[in-house]
């Protein structure tokens, strides 16, 4: 039998092979949030955000802010979304959300007249660019009306390149926006063909030169793997074309084919995704490309130049990780805006309403538009502690764990420790009588080591494997 080669003890990424992922698998589950929407409740309703609210404003919660303001609509359908979109160019019908977003804006607004800054916007979709110039302004303004924003905040909108035709990055610039978010996808013709997203190598190249011109401090080029038709000739030429862009970060999904969960990606053909080996040798020349080009490894498939902000607050130890991915700033509250948008106030996740319709008509009634959530309860957010230190900072130390929790830490995850051997045999993580410190090759996988902390996991596991026993 063939010795298993990630068995071997190596600290150079560029050496790492197929092996390690085939056995750790190639990183689907993002821990942005613990637990997942799916383990949302309708119990958890206005009444009770409205009771943390009531907890931040006495004072028992006093974090920094950060806004998510959703855009739905999109001018087409991409197969391989998975986000909540309204396909539609009805101009009425993007005038009358925007009438109802800018309510609820100002009645999110009134609870937090006074509230420390909001250090962060993201607007993400949908596509935000499919909306005119003068309709982003009218949203940033009334933000700027109702909410104390910091001068160096960072103020993010995905961009859809194909959707530039009535903007410029420098009137996002003026707006208010300061790092650009580009969608890449692949240029591939025919990987474009099958997910239903034709969109050129100028557009997109333009939009990241267009970008870095207009003064945006941050440009961050985001790419999938995984796709239908894609190879991984196809995957390496647009990446070396984004690398020649230099953006400053660049992100990768893996593709993740959901067809019974996400209605678009039934348009997809099974035949034509590429198999498990050829996603593992994507993920690998990646790795390469991107380290050989100094592009530094954050985690999660997110890398950044070496003089970036993600970079800068890696090496100095204050990384974040939360709902809109890695961030510099430290962790806050998340106010959403918009149909479907997640949020967070305290130790608490709540989304709004799915549906135009109940959206609408909550702001009609001046009620924030809250459809479900969940209150973390205690093992929750020991959990989601431990997922931060091993995503952010690559070491876990039991005594920090245990000081802030007042837990026993080899007592309390007897479990998961015996897990993880086979993650230390395997030379992801090493692991003592005080703490648990991810390798460099072990953050490649580092999904695959929270999923071992992952009790919403284990036990959907454990109630399928009882299901096939009976």
């Amino acid at each position: 039998m063939r010795p298993l080669s990630f068995l071997q003890p190596t600290s150079n990424l560029l050496a790492i092979n197929s092996d390690l992922f085939r056995y750790f698998g190639v990183d689907s589950v993002d821990y942005r949030l613990y637990p997942a929407p799916d383990y949302f409740i309708e119990a958890f309703d206005v009444q009770t955000y409205l009771t943390w609210l009531g907890y931040r404003k006495s004072g028992y919660l006093r974090r920094p802010l950060s806004l998510y303001v959703h855009i739905p609509f999109c001018s087409s359908l991409c197969f391989f979304c998975h986000c909540n979109q309204i396909v539609s160019r009805d101009r009425d019908l993007i005038e009358n959300y925007l009438d109802y977003l800018l309510r609820e804006i100002r009645l999110q607004g009134q609870y937090f007249k006074n509230d420390p800054r909001v250090e962060q916007i993201y607007f993400g979709g949908g596509t935000p660019t499919v909306l005119q110039d003068y309709q982003l302004n009218n949203l940033m303004k009334e933000i700027r009306r109702h909410f104390n924003l910091t001068e160096q905040g960072e103020f993010s909108i995905e961009i859809d390149s194909r959707l530039m035709a009535h903007l410029s990055m420098h009137t996002l610039k003026e707006i208010g926006f300061n790092c650009a978010i580009i969608g890449v996808q692949d240029f591939d013709q025919s990987v474009q063909q099958s997910i239903h997203r034709i969109q050129t190598e100028y557009e997109t190249l333009h939009a990241i030169d267009e970008a870095r011109q207009a003064g945006f401090k941050t440009v961050r080029a985001e790419l999938i793997f995984g796709l239908p038709n894609q190879t991984v000739e196809k995957l390496g030429y647009t990446l070396g074309k984004i690398i020649g862009a230099s953006p400053d970060q660049i992100c990768l999904s893996n593709y993740n084919y959901l067809p019974e969960k996400y209605k678009p990606q039934r348009q997809i053909d099974l035949a034509n995704l590429p198999g498990d080996e050829i996603r593992q040798d994507m993920q690998l020349q990646t790795i390469n490309q991107l380290l050989e080009a100094g592009y530094v490894h954050i985690g999660m498939n997110h890398y950044a130049q070496k003089g970036d902000s993600l970079a800068l607050a890696q090496r100095q130890g204050r990384l974040h990780y939360g709902l809109q991915g890695y961030s510099a700033y430290p962790e806050s509250d998340h106010i959403a805006m918009g149909i479907s948008a997640i949020g967070s106030i305290g130790p608490t996740l709540s989304q709004n309403h799915c549906d135009l319709t109940q959206y609408y008509d909550r702001i009609e009634r001046n009620i924030p538009p809250i459809m479900r959530g969940i209150e973390l309860s205690a093992d929750d957010l020991i959990r989601r502690s431990v997922m931060q230190a091993l995503i952010c900072h690559s070491v876990l130390i039991f005594e920090s764990m245990e000081t802030f929790f007042q837990i026993e830490f080899k007592s309390y995850f007897a479990t998961e420790l015996k897990e993880l051997l086979f993650h230390e045999q395997a030379g992801l993580i090493t692991l003592d009588d005080e703490e648990v410190t991810v390798t460099p090759k072990g953050q490649l996988v580092i999904g695959s080591i929270c999923k071992v902390f992952d009790k919403y996991l284990r036990n959907q596991q454990q109630r399928q494997n009882y299901s096939a026993f009976i």
